[in-house]
């Protein structure tokens, strides 16, 4: 594999030199700015070896580098070892952005730095951030179809129509909601806007499919004006549901790649959501008004109704039998000695998990690390090279699915047996951080940025931290990682939105000790309506999330009474729930012995 990414790269910087670029932009990317690629897009890691799900390469005629967030320092490196790429760690210090790498390599050159890029992998924010530099930034078609030889085509997974019922309302009420908040933003009434995103258009549309791995969702551009609505989207596609769903909700049918040309909708103003590529930016530039806005789906999208809780409650109930179902199975496999590996973990709990009507798919690719690796963050078992699990030490898995009504995404990390007293006091903390976050009660307004802080402080008074966020949105039948709001340290404008009753986020703190073991511990949050007291307003959070933690880890010194209190609390409520839904005595046994309460007292 080594030799085949050396080869590759030695194609590619033979077209570079015939185009005169000097360097060439290769992110993670594909023409809808998605979190997870079809096939058809993964450039980035055909050509650098690197598997990981973010990271962005350069590939320069003397160098190339990859840019990847701490989730993945450990994998890049790995992965990384022998092929032409150096690995740059973003978000640290001294570690510059490609933008400046770019500035600095033009700075050795007596003329200036010819930056090759692909339009439609490309989006606006990753140009702009180039455009700020002394760069010459070519636009150029996209190579890999000349050297990837076995390149997949476009998916072509048939549109489903989502139901009313599971939705929870209707297309021509989300039009209406989405055209006033998008005529707030023009002064024209002839305008269009163009949506990308696929999530957007999914959920805009009642619609779901399966282009995209893990997420369902349909390869699709959508136009949006006063009176009209047009996907774009490839024929063979459209079922014959779907296309009776279109027609009853006025929505005209174009081929996938006829948006490049909206002339002959008569707009005055194209609205464009600044998630759009560059493809989409150089095409708009033939109208005589642009305007970059914020899509107004995600907020809209954010909160939950009534029938998407209920579908979450749905999931959630399905997911915690699967899941108690699992880890029965894994304490009698780890006490009969029965050699198992990651890779088994991954595919019983998947087997369990299809084996409910309402599953459609994994929700993201399941992470079954043990030991050691347990401290990459973002680690994937491989058939091939899964690590043999031993009865001792920690297995963290972190998992989730796509059901009919919902998503779910679920982090538990159990003992495999005998543990060392490290591993005992950072999982206690991380509960306790998990607590912490799930007890509290925050004023009206508070943002992702504050309610951070509540959980990670009970990490950081004993000197421990960990470099991903603490919570993300979630989709109902949607994304698993869905926007607009984030909970993290870190100042950005996903930090920065303020929470409102019916969003829904997870809690998933962790502590990661490299080359020894990882924890991580994840449920999913639902916010609450607002509640007023003499001293203001305030929501607080319901867990949705349905499965017991295991309480072999823990150490008592480091948790508080009303820890200890919430966590029989949450047993109790697990038992109630999954209880009546479990068809098996030894299942039953199970759940009451893993939610047994402790004894709350110092």
């Amino acid at each position: 594999m080594k030799q085949q990414i050396i080869d590759r790269v030695a194609a590619l910087r033979q077209w570079m030199s015939a185009q005169g670029i000097d360097c060439l932009v290769v992110p993670t990317a594909d023409p809808h700015d998605s979190e997870y690629l079809p096939a058809r897009w993964q450039t980035r890691q055909w050509l650098t070896g690197f598997t990981g799900s973010a990271g962005l390469a350069l590939l320069a005629h003397e160098g190339g580098w990859l840019w990847t967030d701490s989730r993945y320092f450990l994998q890049a490196d790995q992965e990384l070892a022998g092929t032409p790429f150096h690995l740059m760690r973003e978000g640290e210090a001294d570690v510059p952005t490609p933008a400046q790498w770019l500035e600095s390599l033009a700075q050795d050159l007596s003329r200036p730095l010819t930056v090759g890029y692909v339009p439609e992998m490309t989006s606006l924010d990753l140009f702009e951030s180039l455009q700020a530099k002394n760069l010459v930034l070519q636009p150029t078609a996209d190579p890999f179809d000349l050297f990837w030889t076995d390149r997949p085509e476009r998916p072509q997974s048939t549109i489903v129509v989502q139901a009313e019922a599971d939705a929870g309302q209707s297309v021509a009420d989300k039009f209406r909601q989405v055209r006033q908040r998008l005529a707030e933003q023009t002064e024209t009434a002839a305008w269009g806007c163009l949506l990308n995103d696929l999530s957007e258009i999914a959920w805009l549309l009642n619609i779901r499919g399966a282009d995209v791995d893990y997420n369902p969702f349909v390869l699709a551009y959508f136009l949006l004006t006063p009176s009209g609505a047009t996907l774009f989207v490839d024929a063979a596609k459209v079922s014959d549901a779907a296309r009776a769903h279109f027609a009853a909700n006025g929505i005209t049918v174009q081929g996938y790649e006829d948006w490049a040309d909206l002339t002959a909708y008569g707009l005055e103003e194209l609205l464009l959501p600044r998630g759009m590529n560059c493809a989409v930016l150089q095409c708009s530039r033939g109208y005589e008004r642009t305007a970059w806005i914020d899509s107004p789906i995600p907020l809209l999208r954010a909160v939950k109704n009534a029938a998407e809780v209920d579908g979450f409650r749905r999931s959630m109930e399905r997911d915690g039998v699967a899941m108690v179902r699992f880890m029965r199975w894994l304490d009698e496999a780890m006490a009969t000695g029965q050699q198992l590996t990651e890779y088994d973990v991954h595919l019983r709990l998947t087997a369990l998990r299809a084996e409910n009507d309402r599953f459609c798919s994994l929700s993201f690719p399941t992470i079954a690390a043990y030991g050691p690796n347990g401290a990459i963050v973002h680690y994937e078992p491989d058939a091939d090279t899964a690590t043999p699990l031993a009865p001792r030490g920690l297995l963290l898995l972190d998992s989730g699915a796509q059901y009919e009504d919902g998503t779910t995404d679920i982090t538990r990390t159990i003992a495999l047996g005998p543990l060392t007293d490290e591993e005992r006091r950072v999982y206690t903390l991380v509960l306790r951080a998990h607590i912490a976050l799930a007890l509290g009660t925050y004023p009206e307004g508070a943002v992702g940025l504050q309610i951070d802080a509540v959980g990670r402080s009970h990490l950081w008074q004993y000197g421990l931290d960990f470099g991903h966020g603490t919570g993300h949105g979630v989709g109902s039948r949607l994304g698993v990682h869905e926007g607009p709001h984030q909970i993290r340290k870190n100042v950005r404008a996903c930090t920065l939105v303020p929470f409102r009753p019916g969003m829904v986020v997870t809690n998933e703190p962790g502590v990661y000790c490299a080359g020894a073991f990882g924890v991580r511990l994840e449920n999913v949050l639902l916010a609450l309506p607002i509640e007023e007291t003499a001293q203001g307003r305030f929501f607080r959070f319901e867990t949705l999330t349905l499965c017991p933690f295991d309480t072999r880890p823990i150490d008592r010194r480091y948790l508080l009474p009303e820890h200890i209190q919430w966590l029989n609390d949450y047993h109790a409520h697990v038992r109630a729930r999954l209880m009546p839904l479990l068809s098996s005595a030894e299942d039953v046994a199970w759940l009451m012995q893993a939610t047994q309460p402790l004894e709350v007292g110092n």
